[in-house]
């Protein structure tokens, strides 16, 4: 019996009829979303005369163009630092506050980075908040991420069953294989969804030479 492992990358057919949007949502982690949080950050520290430096502390949402040149729309939380505004030192080599103590804040910010002449154009606003307890700290995913879903979804058995039969079209397999068991299943939106799933499938009793497609007379075998 033969068994596959298969991971599948799929976009949902809603990609191709979408019409493309002037920003998709990016990874909260993504080494430009950070460039450009940065740039924001670097400026607001800039602007301002006295008091102590702010660091960033979460990216909470991000969005990007695509190409060239990419404009980002950002939301990202700060936390004041002990480092003094007239030190000049990059925030990144900052400790944060005592949390207790801290001034912290959240920023919306506009960056449009130019990649040859590696240059920002950067329009935010930033709230600080003095009294950190009244601040009502909530959990923000990352709407650029994987994010777990049902495997039983219609949506799902749609993307495999094409999956499955392009694997059994295309292998050089004499059997056809069927599914077996969904290890995972996950999504996340760009233009539409994208999906990533995890699934087996196991080598059936019908052979391509008598069946061009999966039946119900398809079993799994015990044969190889």
């Amino acid at each position: 019996m033969k068994a596959f492992i298969v991971l599948v990358l799929c976009c949902s057919f809603f990609c191709s009829r979408a019409i493309p949007l002037p920003f998709e949502f990016s990874d909260c982690d993504d080494p430009d979303v950070f460039k450009a949080v940065d740039a924001a950050l670097q400026k607001y520290n800039g602007d301002r005369a006295t008091g102590n430096q702010f660091a960033l502390y979460m990216v909470m949402e991000a969005e990007r163009t695509a190409g060239p040149d990419p404009q980002f729309y950002m939301k990202y939380r700060i936390l004041e630092t002990s480092c003094a505004i007239e030190e000049n030192k990059s925030w990144q080599e900052c400790h944060y506050k005592p949390f207790a103590e801290a001034q912290t804040g959240e920023c919306t910010a506009r960056v449009h980075m130019n990649d040859a002449e590696k240059t920002s154009n950067v329009s935010q606003d930033c709230k600080i908040f003095s009294d950190v307890s009244k601040i009502r700290i909530t959990e923000v995913p990352c709407l650029g991420c994987y994010h777990p879903i049902s495997s039983d979804s219609s949506q799902v058995s749609q993307i495999l069953q094409k999956a499955i039969q392009k694997f059994n079209k295309h292998s050089d397999e004499p059997s056809l294989f069927k599914l077996v068991e969904i290890k995972q299943a996950k999504r996340k939106v760009v233009n539409g969804w994208k999906y990533k799933i995890e699934y087996e499938i196991e080598e059936t009793n019908c052979s391509k030479e008598e069946f061009p497609d999966l039946t119900p007379e398809c079993r799994i075998t015990s044969r190889g």
